[in-house]
């Protein structure tokens, strides 16, 4: 069977996605598409817009026959560990495999001579220079990267091919069997906050849903999501945002955080303060907020905080996958619960105690207090 696996977050799913899906399935001629998709908390480091089950659901809806998560190890982390966890997820699949990402360039051969770059001594002083200026890893990494080549950074200054080039070297660390295949990305970039006629990016939608522009949100996704996000209560997201804050001035004042995934430098002790001084959430990211890290960095690790996430890297590099957690699955599509080399959970109380994604699931539920509770069989 050709299966193709894409890692993804769909937060929410926008037409991009369902695009991105029918070439795929156009391209490699698969059989079966697999999702690889983040849970309940987002690479951002942010709460996902709807629970993991909801965007499940709309990921077989748009043309997907399975969906698995991504553990929240893999995806509260650095660009290059989320590309690790998902391609290790793929490389637990059974049969013929490709793994399709977006971005700007079709270029294949480019991607892959990007990713296959040696870093030498001089390369890492640069690296690590760029970084303590303030910048993060990406944009560090294609500075450092253009004092060897304008051509590298011109390929690195896209969000979508640094994702694509951390999905290569993933393939190449795991000695992964799974063929890389590129769709050009139309429409918004990723990090693009406005509409866009063709495609907007899932942060425009969000960023539409925050200024209550329906209007274009309807143009921008599926019906099914449209439905969704219509009827969020804008009334409710200050009680959310105050039950965040009270986890988190509970968490910074009791927890021991040096141990905690992505604390370095004292920024501990940043956390601590802000939580301390500040008598809102706006307030909190305000204090919290410097020039020295970047703010989906800060996210990422305060959410690491509330999750009590101890994975190191070298946990992250050497984790085995025993066991995959199943979200959703098309009704005809069943089968492939039989296509994992490992464990396959199909019921939330059958994971491990110690998972993340039971962490994960516990801090969905105290700010929303609502989540699904099983994967779905769905009709497409």
């Amino acid at each position: 069977m050709k299966i193709a696996i894409v890692i993804c977050e769909y937060n929410p799913f926008q037409n991009g996605h369902a695009y991105h899906l029918a070439q795929t399935r156009k391209k490699t001629g698969c059989d079966k598409i697999i999702c690889v998709m983040s849970g309940n908390v987002t690479q951002r480091g942010e709460l996902a817009i709807a629970d993991k089950y909801e965007r499940a659901k709309w990921a077989v809806t748009g043309g997907a026959d399975l969906v698995v998560e991504l553990p929240p190890q893999y995806v509260l982390t650095t660009a290059s560990y989320f590309a690790l966890g998902g391609v290790k997820i793929a490389n637990v699949i059974k049969g013929e495999k490709f793994l399709s990402f977006g971005s700007e360039s079709e270029d294949m051969a480019s991607l892959q001579k990007v990713a296959s770059f040696k870093e030498n001594e001089d390369f890492r002083k640069s690296l690590n220079c760029y970084l303590k200026q303030g910048n993060g890893y990406a944009k560090s990494f294609s500075l450092a990267v253009k004092e060897y080549s304008d051509d590298y950074a011109d390929i690195l200054s896209s969000p979508n091919n640094i994702l694509a080039i951390e999905y290569l070297r993933a393939i190449q660390k795991t000695g992964s069997e799974v063929s890389p295949i590129n769709v050009a990305r139309k429409g918004g970039n990723y990090l693009d906050s406005e509409y866009n006629e063709i495609y907007s990016s899932a942060s425009a939608v969000r960023n539409m849903l925050e200024t209550g522009d329906f209007e274009h949100i309807e143009k921008s996704v599926p019906k099914r999501v449209f439905e969704y996000l219509s009827s969020v209560d804008k009334d409710d997201i200050p009680q959310y945002r105050e039950r965040l804050f009270t986890l988190i001035k509970y968490v910074a004042s009791n927890g021991d955080l040096q141990t905690i995934h992505g604390v370095k430098e004292g920024i501990e002790n940043r956390i601590k303060n802000a939580a301390a001084i500040s008598v809102n959430l706006q307030e909190f990211w305000g204090n919290l907020r410097t020039k020295r890290y970047t703010d989906s960095y800060l996210s990422r690790t305060v959410t690491n905080m509330l999750l009590g996430n101890e994975y190191s890297t070298e946990n992250l590099e050497n984790e085995k996958i025993d066991h995959v957690n199943i979200l959703a699955v098309e009704e005809n599509s069943k089968a492939l619960l039989s296509s994992f080399d490992c464990n396959v959970i199909t019921k939330s109380s059958a994971l491990p105690n110690d998972s993340l994604i039971n962490s994960a699931d516990r801090l969905y539920r105290a700010i929303y207090r609502k989540t699904g509770v099983a994967m779905a069989a769905i009709k497409r």
